[in-house]
Order: structure tokens, then C-alpha cells, then sequence
């Protein structure tokens, strides 16, 4: 019953990111995208919400094994790292500060420890 909803977790955090992606994409390095938001509350809706979901469900099913569930995790830690480039690619032009750079090295290191998390999980499988 955890992995079923863990996957169903995993699946929700994996919709919610390519949104967000979409969004971004669709701002093209602009404010607004798609979505009625600020860019701040945008990344906190859809970019950490995702994370933590991906997280949690690594966390509830850390006894039972599940590939699949695995490689549903490398794939949400795998377009947060993706994310991160674009939105660092989008935003080239434009001078970064300090703060938005340890920002995005923030939400990359997010990224590369849930892509960890998923192939702990395959490993365990």
C-alpha cells in the first residue's frame, strides 16, 4: 500500500515539474508564463512541493523494494536538474547575482540528491 502511494506520489511530483518547466519555457525568461503567478511563488508551488513529494516517497517505502518507484524518482530528480539549465539558460542574458546563483546550486543539489535517492531504491530492488 506505501508504494502505491508513493508512485502515485512520484507521478503527481513528475506532472507538477513538467508544468513548471512548461511554465518557464513559456515565460521565455520573462516574468509570467502560463500560469497566473509570480515567479517566486511558481518556483515554491511547483518546484519544492515536487521535491519534497519526491523525498517523502524515497522516505515511506525505504524498506520495500520497488524499480519502478526508482525510476520514477531518478526521472523527478532528473528534470530538476534539467529544470535548473534551463532556467540558467533562459536567463543567460541577463546578469545573475550572488544570490541566484547559490539559488539554482541550491535546487541543482536538491536535484542530484533525489536522483541518489531513485538509484538507492533500484539498488535495493
Amino acid at each position: 500500500m506505501k508504494t502505491k502511494i508513493a508512485v502515485v506520489m512520484s507521478v503527481i511530483s513528475i506532472i507538477m515539474l513538467c508544468i513548471y518547466g512548461l511554465d518557464v519555457i513559456a515565460a521565455n525568461g520573462g516574468k509570467n508564463g502560463f500560469l497566473p503567478m509570480d515567479v517566486s511563488v511558481r518556483g515554491s508551488v511547483f518546484g519544492i512541493i515536487p521535491s519534497a513529494l519526491l523525498i517523502i516517497s524515497f522516505f515511506i517505502t525505504r524498506k520495500e523494494p520497488s524499480k519502478k518507484l526508482g525510476i520514477l524518482i531518478i526521472i523527478g530528480g532528473a528534470l530538476i536538474i534539467a529544470g535548473t539549465g534551463i532556467i540558467l539558460a533562459l536567463q543567460g542574458a541577463q546578469s545573475q547575482d550572488a544570490r541566484a546563483v547559490r539559488e539554482f546550486g541550491a535546487v541543482l543539489g536538491i536535484g542530484v540528491i533525489i536522483t541518489i535517492l531513485g538509484i538507492l531504491k533500484i539498488r535495493k530492488s
